[in-house]
Formats: C-alpha cells, sequence, structure tokens
C-alpha cells in the first residue's frame, strides 16, 4: 500500500496540470503521457530550485509541498471533473496496466539494478536523500564535484523516501515503471501526428513488444536516458499541438516544464529536443516566406517556454559546462579522410535494433520516412527521424561527444512510430477499396497481434546473464557488512576491466559503496567525473592490479598496505581470488560465509619483506 500511494504522490504535480491547464479534449492515453511526464519534470525543476536556494527537502518541506499538490488537485476535481475525464481513462489504464506487468515480469529475475552503470546512479540517489537535496559533492563517497543530469536520481530519491524501499530497490521499481510509461509517450506523440488513437496504440504496443530497446535499458542500467526517452517524445506532442495552432499561453506551462525535464534528463535528450524545436522553427521561416507573411503567435508561443525552460535549466549547465571540459569535445567531429562504415559498429548496431522481428519495422519505418516527408502533419517528425537515423550511421562523426551507436538506443521512437503510421495508412487504403470490410479487418488484427506476440516472445528475456551482478548471497553479505563493519573500513574486492581504462567489480563486491558507504576497489565507475587526475590514476592503478590478483602474496599484500585495506569481499564462482585461496592465508581470518560470498578481516597487513 505504502508503494502504491507513493506512485500516486509522484503522479500529483502532473495531475494537477492536466486538471487546470490540460487540453482535455485529448484522450486517456494523451492524458496519462502528459501527467507522468510532467510531474517527472516538475520535481526536477524543485529539486533545482531548492539547490539554487539552499534549502534542503526536510519531511516538512516535502509535506508541505505534497500538501500543496493535493489541493491543487482536489480543488481541480472540483471545477473540471465533468471535462477532464471521460470513458478512454479506463482504457488507458488497462493498457498501462498491460505494460507495466510485462516490464516488472521482464525483471523478475533481479534483486538489483542490472549491471554497472545502476551502481552510481543508486550512490547519487542515496547521497540525494542522506543530503535533503541536490549535492554539490559525492564525499565522503567519492571525492569532487557532482555534476551529472539528475532528474532520475532526483525523481527516484523521492519516491525511495515515500515508499520506504531503499534506494536499490527503488531505483529497480521506479525504472521498470517509467519503461512502461515510455510505451503511453510514444502513445502521446504518435496520437499528435495522427490525430488517430489505433496508430498511437499500434505504436505503443512497438515500442513495449517488439523492439528491443527500451526493454534492454534494463540490462544496462541506462536509467537516466530511459527517463529522459519517457519525456522527450511528450515534449515533442507539445510542441506540436502548440504548433498548429493552441493559443492559451497559460497551457506553455506544459512546454515548459517538459523542456526542463529533457533537458536535466539526459544529455542526448536534450539535443533531440533541441533540433525537433529548430526543425519547427525552420519550417515556421519556410511558411512565412511562402506566405508572406509571419504570424509570430505561433512562433512566441513555442519559443518563449523552451526559452524560459532552457533559462530555468542554466543553473545546472552552468556547472557541468564548468566541470566537464576534460570530458566534452569540440562540438562536431569528423574523422579524418573519407566517411567510411564502421563494420564492428554496424553490428553493435544491427544489435541494439534487433531482434529479428524488429527489423521488419525498420524496413517499414525507413519507407515511413518517405511517407512521412509528404504529409505536413507529419514533415517535421519525418525529418527529424531522417537526421536521427543519419546520426546513427557509425561513420565516425560526433556531436556533442554522443558516438553514433548513442542514436540508435533513441531510433526505436522513429521506428515505431513511423511503421505504426504507414501500416495504418496502407490498412485505411486497402479498406476503402474492397468489399470484403470485415474480412479485411480480421485479417488484420490477426497478423498485428500474431506479430506482437512474436515480438513479445523474442524480446521476454531483457537481461544479458553475463551483465548481472549480484544475487541473493550477495544481497545477504551486503546487509551483514551494514551492520558488522565500521563506516570508514575499507575492501577489497575482485576487479575486471570495464572500458575507458576503468574497471568495475565482478561480483556484489561492486555495490559495497552504493548500498553500504564502505569504499571498494573500483568504486563504481563513477569517481573519474569528480576525482583529480592523480587520484584516479592512483584508483585506476589499484583496481588494475586487483583484476590480476588470485592469491594472498606479495602482490595482494602490497596492494592491501597501499590502498589500506581492511577487509576482503569475494564471491564463488567470480574471476580472481577465491575463498579457498585465501583459507590458508596468515593475517587473514573469515568473518562472514553464506555458501557463496566470503568476507574475511585482515587483521596484520603482511609486509612483502617478510613473505
Amino acid at each position: 500500500m505504502q508503494i502504491a500511494l507513493a506512485f500516486a504522490a509522484l503522479c500529483m504535480p502532473g495531475l494537477a496540470w492536466w486538471l487546470w491547464l490540460g487540453d482535455h479534449k485529448q484522450d486517456g492515453g494523451e492524458a496519462l503521457a502528459r501527467i507522468f511526464a510532467i510531474s517527472a519534470s516538475f520535481i526536477t525543476l524543485v529539486a533545482l530550485a531548492f539547490y539554487t536556494v539552499r534549502l534542503s527537502f526536510t519531511p516538512l518541506a516535502i509535506g508541505l509541498l505534497l500538501s500543496l499538490c493535493i489541493g491543487l488537485v482536489i480543488a481541480g476535481l472540483i471545477h473540471s471533473w465533468k471535462t477532464a475525464f471521460n470513458k478512454t481513462w479506463l482504457a488507458a489504464l488497462a493498457v498501462l496496466a498491460i505494460f507495466v506487468v510485462w516490464r516488472m515480469w521482464q525483471a523478475r529475475d533481479l534483486v538489483f539494478p542490472n549491471w554497472v552503470d545502476s551502481q552510481h546512479h543508486v550512490l547519487i540517489i542515496r547521497k540525494i536523500i542522506e543530503n535533503g537535496g541536490l549535492p554539490s559533492t559525492l564525499e565522503p563517497y567519492l571525492p569532487g564535484p557532482f555534476y551529472y543530469h539528475f532528474s532520475f536520481h532526483a525523481v527516484t530519491a523521492l519516491f525511495s523516501v515515500l515508499s520506504g524501499l531503499a534506494p536499490e530497490q527503488a531505483a529497480l521499481v521506479l525504472g521498470q515503471v517509467i519503461n512502461a510509461c515510455v510505451g503511453i509517450s510514444v502513445y502521446a506523440l504518435t496520437k499528435a501526428l495522427s490525430d488517430d488513437w489505433r496508430v498511437g496504440l499500434l505504436a505503443a504496443f512497438f515500442v513495449t513488444f517488439v523492439t528491443k530497446m527500451p526493454g534492454y535499458y534494463l540490462t544496462w542500467g541506462r536509467y537516466t536516458l530511459l527517463i529522459g526517452v519517457m519525456i522527450l517524445p511528450v515534449a515533442m506532442a507539445e510542441a506540436e499541438r502548440l504548433r498548429r495552432g493552441a493559443r492559451d499561453w497559460l497551457q506553455g506551462i506544459g512546454l515548459f516544464l517538459l523542456t526542463v525535464g529533457a533537458l536535466l534528463s539526459h544529455y542526448l535528450a536534450a539535443f533531440l529536443l533541441g533540433l525537433y524545436l529548430v526543425i519547427i522553427g525552420i519550417g515556421w521561416v519556410i511558411k512565412s516566406i511562402k506566405v508572406k507573411k509571419a504570424d509570430w503567435n505561433n512562433l512566441l508561443i513555442l519559443l518563449l517556454p523552451s526559452v524560459l525552460g532552457l533559462l530555468a535549466s542554466m543553473r545546472w549547465y552552468i556547472r557541468v559546462l564548468r566541470y566537464s571540459a576534460g570530458f566534452v569535445n569540440t562540438p562536431v567531429q569528423v574523422p579524418d579522410g573519407a566517411l567510411t562504415l564502421n563494420a564492428s559498429q554496424l553490428e553493435y548496431l544491427r544489435f541494439i535494433l534487433g531482434p529479428n522481428v524488429a527489423y521488419g519495422l525498420m524496413g517499414l519505418a525507413a519507407v515511413g520516412i518517405m511517407w512521412a516527408l509528404l504529409k505536413e502533419k507529419w514533415r517535421n517528425f519525418g525529418l527529424w527521424s531522417l537526421l536521427v537515423a543519419l546520426f546513427t550511421l557509425p561513420l565516425g562523426i560526433k556531436i556533442f561527444s554522443f558516438r553514433s551507436d548513442y542514436y540508435g538506443l533513441i531510433l526505436f521512437v522513429s521506428i515505431a512510430v513511423l511503421s505504426a503510421g504507414l501500416l495504418i495508412w496502407l490498412f485505411d487504403f486497402l479498406f476503402e477499396r474492397v468489399s470484403t470490410k470485415k474480412l479485411l479487418m480480421v485479417i488484420g488484427i490477426v497478423l498485428i497481434l500474431g506479430f506482437i506476440g512474436w515480438g513479445g516472445w523474442r524480446t521476454a528475456d531483457a537481461i544479458n546473464d553475463e551483465t548481472v551482478l549480484v544475487t541473493e548471497a550477495d544481497v545477504a553479505a551486503l546487509d551483514w557488512v551494514k551492520s558488522h563493519t565500521p563506516e570508514d573500513a575499507r575492501f577489497f574486492v575482485n576487479t575486471t576491466g570495464w572500458g575507458f581504462g576503468m574497471y568495475r567489480g565482478t561480483d556484489g563486491g561492486g555495490w559495497l559503496l552504493p548500498t553500504t558507504g564502505r569504499w571498494s576497489l573500483a568504486p563504481t565507475i563513477f569517481y573519474p567525473y569528480g576525482a583529480d587526475s592523480k587520484t584516479s590514476a592512483t584508483w585506476n592503478d589499484w583496481s588494475a592490479r586487483a583484476s590480476i590478483v588470485t592469491t594472498c602474496e606479495t602482490d595482494f599484500w602490497e596492494l592491501v598496505d597501499e590502498a589500506n585495506l581492511g577487509y576482503v569481499y569475494v564471491r564463488r564462482g567470480t574471476s580472481g581470488l577465491q575463498a579457498e585461496a585465501l583459507a590458508g592465508c596468515q593475517g587473514l581470518s573469515r568473518l562472514y560465509f553464506n555458501d557463496e560470498v566470503s568476507i574475511w578481516l585482515i587483521e596484520k597487513p603482511v609486509s612483502s619483506e617478510n613473505l
């Protein structure tokens, strides 16, 4: 019940906005998408505002904000009950429930959020909760300033506090709900483009059951991009609604909030929203030239909320630019010589755009781009999709440091929307020209359901087993560490190369810092973002040396001395040092063992001179 109430509380800002300022002519799916995206964006904006004026999210502050939202919702229900809701809401809620159950089922075997990125996401959430808001630094856990995109972390921190779930469990649960909401967001965008609920529903089911992304985000723990992908289509839909003639300036508040949400959710989502708004702006210029008259209201109602959203986010972006100079490259990088397709990257692109069932959608979407460019309502989206597809090609071109495969992680939106639009258009084209209309409808429904079922069967397993780092045995061991070791304990853990010159833990030891606050070798892959170059080099060196340790001989004890380690955490079956090798080591005593994980106390570090 508490978890359900926490979900309801997260939705209060968006529901209040919908009741007072939303377009009540929209159906339940469009409304739900806006409620979720606006809520996430509002929470993000409030987190930034509190950080700016140095206020903390005390229980009283959270209570007052929730009370304000609930009051606005109650007043809004009284004011707009007859116009805000219709029978489509029941259908929308039923579809959302299907999507949520599916995403939760895909994550059923996980005990923690998966893979490596999840570790620093949970650490950031933990720090936000402890700090009572956005922190300037992740110390004492990691050195240096904090300047990461934070929308997911802020929303999940609030959910963790309200639900009583630990940060890691809150991230896992809320992450899957957000993943389900992506389908609803794609519905809202598609409905805005087509004015046809059938196209939107088909695109939503394609995204949820047929395309590998965003379901496969679960394997990687890409929660920051995931919330950006949830907000981005809704922001594009709201921009389309305003472009086509909405003139209520108060409703521009929605685009303002969604712009802030996209900008602070993920830098790629920010770039792609900016790209779409630029395309709309260029279209406005072309139209103005054609008709020899400029409709300034049509431009300003889009421009002002977007610019205000950028200005509201600038407080954080200035901080990002200040501290990320060493990581962010020039805006556009073009390889020397002729542009050629990278074969290995092309194969990786094939993987992330799969499985085979999704390739049919890709073919339809390729035709759909040309079809969209010929239709006024779809033209902006068609051009945006064409550019995203071109950016996805592995030619070595980088824009704002985004590799080509980054765009491939977003391309599922275009694939689903364009293929659904083209399919419904073809169906309607045939429907008007055949006499056996009922037969055509039955055949169409059976084929679509069969295709979606095939897609669900192929994408049901959204987890790469090689990326699962934590088992139930690790969870029990980490709980033991919390209550049986000092807060300043430092652990040896087995490590392995992760890429970009960094190393990760091979098992639950990699979660020691995010869940218990205890430092370990390879203390998440996030430390290079804040640590000075000397510290980063030292920690990389320790992690590299730990990756080849298999016995408690000289190399082990030298590492213990240099890194001031007091404990060892190992799990049976992973690479590196194992319990069997530790059993006969002088200076070590086993404190904990649960058939898989063993934890050892380093009682007396042995000098290499005495070995």
